[in-house]
């Protein structure tokens, strides 16, 4: 298995309200992707984290191999996702993918 972990911080200019509602589409967007894609075993979007936390928003997902990770970085509905969800309203995406 392979775990996919994916955090961001929110742009300063985006309000409280819209931050509910982003996080809440994208954990939508990304659920569907879960169905649509071959290898997917989890995806959960955590927004907002704890307080103790120096991000806005966790992609904490799980697939069964390395080349279902891949396929599902490109997949066309997740494409779609980070386009609407992410690049508008999201900056310094840091990243950590590790097998299991």
């Amino acid at each position: 298995m392979v775990k996919h972990i994916v955090s961001w911080k929110f742009k300063p200019e985006v309000s409280a309200e819209e931050r509910v509602q982003v996080a809440a589409e994208f954990e939508e967007r990304l659920r569907a992707v879960k169905e649509a894609a071959e290898g997917v075993l989890e995806v959960k979007v955590v927004a907002p984290p704890l307080s103790t936390s120096t991000v806005d928003v966790v992609l904490d997902s799980t697939f069964v191999s390395v080349e279902a990770l891949a396929a599902y970085q490109v997949h066309p509905d997740h494409v779609a996702a980070g386009a609407a969800c992410v690049k508008p309203y999201m900056t310094d995406r840091t990243c950590c993918d590790y097998e299991v």
